[in-house]
């Protein structure tokens, strides 16, 4: 078994923009790419939602109880800051990701070149569940407490 982190963000990396970045922690036997699956399909049937999870798409569909349902379950860290330059969020996102205990670190593909960090790699989220569950946590996080943090 293996602790995998799924990483994704939330907020457009330009300059004096807040980012929100959140890691959903867990534990896995097998393969990482398919963590989750079980999760995501349970989220689209109840939500009737086809295709890949999106924080919009559940958030309009109601399933925000959904999303608090794995806050609860699953470890969750994030953070919130103003981007300045690409150079200065990665210094943030290496601090960040040396506080969190994980095997692996599963980064979205864009959020930041994977090889720059260790155990580290880039995938992108419509073909690992994980990701989407990250997607939908940090969605959640951004909308409320984290942003705050920015102002």
């Amino acid at each position: 078994m293996r602790r995998v982190v799924f990483v994704d963000e939330s907020g457009t990396k330009s300059f004096c923009n807040c980012v929100v970045v959140a890691g959903l922690a867990a534990e896995v036997t097998g393969s990482y790419m398919y963590w989750g699956l079980d999760i995501v399909d349970g989220i689209r049937r109840r939500l009737g939602i086809v295709g890949e999870l999106k924080w919009r798409r559940v958030k309009r569909r109601g399933g925000r109880d959904l999303v608090e349902a794995l806050l609860r379950d699953f470890e969750v860290r994030y953070f919130a800051a103003h981007y300045v330059s690409q150079r200065d969020f990665e210094g943030r996102l290496w601090r960040f990701l040396a506080d969190v205990d994980a095997d692996i670190f599963v980064l979205d593909a864009g959020l930041a070149d994977a090889s720059k960090f260790p155990r580290a790699v880039n995938k992108p989220s419509h073909k690992v569940p994980g990701l989407q569950l990250a997607d939908l946590v940090v969605g959640y996080i951004s909308e409320g407490r984290a942003r705050k943090g920015c102002r």
